[in-house]
């Protein structure tokens, strides 16, 4: 457990551990990301997710009260429609041959997140195949493809490839989208913002004005719009796929969820979700087993002192969620199993904080995390 090891990619040296105590120094004290996030900054720039130290400080201060609980509650209405669109989608595939639920949810979550992230209806359930969202996902598979593959990774040799000139073209469609959403914001702005009821993501940033610039908000609405769909979708896919394949604890989910709603087919309120304690327990147990993001990386900005070891500055640091969510040492001889009941208050008190890190650690821990309902 205490163990540390070193890999050189190319002329980079990165540091493994999955020591959570050791994990738990990096996190708290490593707040640069790591080199291979620049594939991302291409299309984000500075926005939260990859802006450099400094700026990010500055930004995750001003960005952080729109992440508190009492905004997002104001959106549960949104998540309640589109949820619905998703469950009518779905009853057109009962008895019929078997199919990619993440396609379907995917959708589902991109509508909420344009929504309340830029106040756009895109209704994407229904019209899946737009130039925007085209453009977007053929960015995001050629940054993975970069990521994979080193050849491709510096500046000098990907430019010399076709996937340069589309990623390009590809990135100027999204960021003219989303600058046309935010020109046409700023035009009602005065307006809208007179008006009572919920507010959207962007509106909120504008009521920053003097702190952002037009391009600062496309990278945040941006990064919002990217993390906040991807990693929600994988994980709401991976929850329905492990309660299809443990009947006993779908059986308990529909228990609880009776218990609240009775034979009611009304929205959920905040008070509803609060009482979803197992299904919490559930959202959890999938998230450990199956992490989004399996693997953070960060960099060294002066020598850092683990366990066994020194770090000096300018050194990749890799901390492997995905390894050890699953780790025997951590999680027991069944931490391959799935048991939402590892999650029970009693279970989790003694564990290391940095034991489960779905949403990272630290001061740079995911800002979702901040408003997550469950979690």
């Amino acid at each position: 457990m205490g163990a540390i090891s070193k890999v050189w990619i190319g002329p980079t040296l990165y540091v493994v551990t999955l020591n959570p105590e050791d994990v738990q120094k990096i996190l708290e004290n490593c707040l640069e990301k790591d080199y291979s996030y620049k594939f991302l900054q291409t299309w984000l720039g500075n926005g939260l997710f990859v802006a450099p130290v400094d700026l990010w400080k500055a930004h995750r201060r001003l960005l952080l009260p729109i992440f508190h609980n009492r905004i997002i509650e104001d959106y549960i209405d949104v998540f309640a429609e589109q949820g619905q669109i998703l469950v009518n989608r779905l009853h057109e595939q009962v008895g019929q041959k078997q199919f990619d639920i993440y396609e379907y949810i995917t959708s589902c979550m991109l509508d909420i997140v344009f929504e309340t992230a830029m106040g756009e209806k895109m209704d994407v359930q229904h019209n899946p195949d737009t130039p925007y969202l085209r453009a977007r996902k053929t960015v995001m598979s050629i940054i993975n493809m970069r990521l994979f593959k080193a050849w491709m990774q510096p500046d000098a040799l990907f430019s010399l490839t076709a996937h340069a000139g589309i990623q390009k073209e590809s990135i100027d469609a999204t960021h003219k989208f989303t600058d046309e959403v935010i020109r046409k914001k700023i035009a009602t702005f005065e307006q809208s913002s007179r008006k009572e009821g919920r507010k959207d993501i962007l509106q909120l940033l504008l009521e920053r004005k003097l702190e952002f610039s037009n391009v600062e908000l496309r990278e945040h609405i941006d990064s919002i719009t990217i993390a906040g769909n991807d990693t929600t979708a994988l994980v709401i896919s991976y929850t329905l796929l492990l309660l299809g394949s443990h009947q006993d604890v779908q059986d308990k989910v529909c228990k609880e969820l009776k218990l609240i709603f009775g034979n009611s087919l009304r929205s959920p309120t905040k008070e509803d979700l609060s009482k979803m304690v197992y299904l919490e327990r559930v959202i959890k147990e999938t998230m450990r087993l199956y992490t989004v993001v399996p693997i953070i990386g960060r960099k060294t900005q002066k020598e850092l002192k683990l366990s066994t070891c020194s770090i000096p500055a300018g050194v990749g640091c890799a901390v492997v969620p995905m390894v050890m969510h699953r780790s025997k040492k951590i999680w027991g001889s069944d931490a391959d199993s799935f048991n939402p009941d590892r999650f029970l208050p009693e279970n989790c008190a003694s564990r290391h904080p940095c034991a489960y890190i779905p949403f990272s650690y630290g001061m740079r821990n995911c800002i979702g995390s901040e408003s997550s309902i469950y979690v």
